[in-house]
């Protein structure tokens, strides 16, 4: 049997599952709409082709046939009612996956990923031209984004904060540079670290839903970090996949003003793709190549570079076992 270099059928599983999303037929399943991103409360319910198209705003045939292809995915169940009309219901495996809040959620994740898709249909052009595509990251639905950053593996979050304290010690004070939703920041706010989620403007506020009644636990605050982080001082300042959105002179300057807001004897944190330290980290260079005007996979070397003149040392990069980044770590020395 020929071996294809893409599987085909994963591509159209994610659209038909973001369609079934976007379409509202996953909430009417799951027993009320609820607004794109956003989980709906459960259902057990069995519903025909006709209640859900109803509930959904949809044409009954399309939903007929839709429900059928995702019974057969297994994101659906499908039995047989009295009348010996097909009913549904969603399984164990689409309620994890697509509405309830979890480890295994990735609703808003997989609507990202067909967002991303938009600019990746463009990048004929954007080898021809060099410059990004008109969905380009400024453009893109920002919600959908700021969620799927929140549905990041648990694993991941928990090791690189175990790393950044077994490197930095005790941390009272921290600042999540870029920190989208506050995914992460919320885990350092839970071990009793005062911290700040620092994010533009239009982000806060699905911040602010996706903590709820957490987001009184840390300070929110919006600005442009390519223009000026917040005062500080902080024991920890982390950036977490930011930098790649930007070229080396900015990235260089964010960090010296990093610098400026670290407590002496503090700490900064880079999570991020690094060249040369795993696979990912080219096609993730062709992501930011769509989308941004200068952002790229920076080297090793280049992190160093920028620290080191900023004036932090002990610089360490570490390969995350739970995800394909690297944790690139520095100190800014205690009596500076």
């Amino acid at each position: 049997m020929r071996t294809s270099l893409v599987e085909r059928r994963s591509v159209e599983r994610l659209l038909l599952l973001v369609g079934a999303l976007r379409a509202g037929l996953i909430d009417a399943l799951a027993g009320e709409a609820a607004p794109a991103g956003e989980a709906a409360p459960p259902s057990e319910e069995a519903l025909s082709p006709a209640q859900v198209a109803e509930s959904a705003g949809t044409d009954p045939r399309a939903t007929r046939v839709v429900l059928a292809a995702l019974a057969a995915e297994g994101i659906v169940e499908e039995e047989m009612g009295p009348d010996g009309e097909a009913r549904y219901r969603l399984s164990p495996l689409g309620r994890a996956h697509l509405v309830v809040e979890g480890p295994d959620l990735e609703r808003s994740g997989l609507i990202h990923e067909v967002n991303k898709l938009r600019g990746w249909l463009e990048l004929p052009e954007v080898i021809r031209t060099g410059r990004p595509a008109s969905t380009g990251m400024a453009r893109q639905d920002v919600r959908s984004r700021a969620l799927a950053m929140g549905e990041r593996d648990p694993a991941v979050l928990a090791e690189v904060i175990d790393r950044c304290l077994t490197y930095a010690g005790p941390v009272r004070s921290m600042i999540d540079v870029g920190g989208s939703v506050g995914h992460l920041a919320r885990e350092f706010a839970r071990r009793g670290v005062k911290t700040v989620l620092f994010d533009r403007e239009e982000v806060l506020p699905i911040a602010r839903e996706f903590l709820g009644d957490e987001a009184d636990t840390l300070t929110l605050l919006g600005g442009d970090l390519t223009v000026s982080l917040p005062p500080g001082p902080f024991d920890l300042v982390f950036f977490g996949n930011v930098l790649h959105i930007y070229g080396p002179p900015t990235n260089a300057r964010v960090v010296r003003e990093a610098f400026r807001i670290t407590s002496p004897g503090g700490v900064i944190a880079i999570q991020d793709y690094l060249w040369g330290r795993g696979r990912e980290a080219a096609m993730f260079a062709v992501n930011m190549l769509r989308s941004t005007d200068d952002g790229e996979v920076w080297t090793e070397e280049q992190h160093r570079e920028w620290l080191s003149r900023a004036g932090f040392t002990e610089i360490e990069v570490a390969d995350l076992e739970t995800a394909g980044s690297q944790l690139v770590l520095g100190r800014r020395p205690a009596g500076l």
